[in-house]
């Protein structure tokens, strides 16, 4: 990550976890979005992940 906060996530309070480097040894926790319907309504769209609004990704939780 490099320090860019999604626009979905503007105006929310961000742990600073959210910036770490992920574990790959670890179970990483659900997300609570389909991120693979999610990244292809995006690549549709034409628009990168970080550009969806929050109900742009509402429409994908799980």
């Amino acid at each position: 990550m490099n320090g860019t906060k999604p626009k979905f996530m503007e105006n929310q309070v961000i742990s600073p976890s959210y910036y770490e480097q992920p574990d790959p040894y670890a179970n990483a926790p659900s997300c609570h979005v389909n991120l693979l319907e999610l990244s292809r309504y995006a690549k549709k769209c034409g628009k990168k992940l970080i550009e969806l609004t929050r109900d742009e990704v509402k429409n994908f939780s799980i």
